[in-house]
């Protein structure tokens, strides 16, 4: 994500990240900034560093290895971690 600003992601469905993905930030981006809204569950892979605030409907699964720096949420069902680190995101 490039510059300064607020990101808004709407996933219909499901998030799927791929293993060993990352969500990079540049030029002003900040965690604090980027949402993402998933219309089910999202379930990040092994060792993804990713970057914002999930909203899942349902539930997320954060995989061994994966960093979160945000939130993560899931509304109506579980969040299930795996040996990770979650940092607060800031502005």
């Amino acid at each position: 994500l490039n510059g300064n600003g607020v990101y808004v992601f709407q996933i219909g469905s499901t998030l799927t990240t791929a293993s060993n993905s990352s969500v990079v930030l540049a030029k002003g981006a900040t965690a604090g900034n980027v949402f993402w809204q998933v219309g089910s569950s999202a379930t990040l892979g092994t060792n993804t560093a990713f970057v914002g605030s999930i909203l899942a409907l349902i539930s997320d699964t954060v995989t061994t290895g994966t960093s979160v720096t945000g939130r993560v949420f899931a509304l109506t069902g579980a969040v299930t971690l795996s040996g990770n680190r979650i940092r607060a995101a800031s502005k």
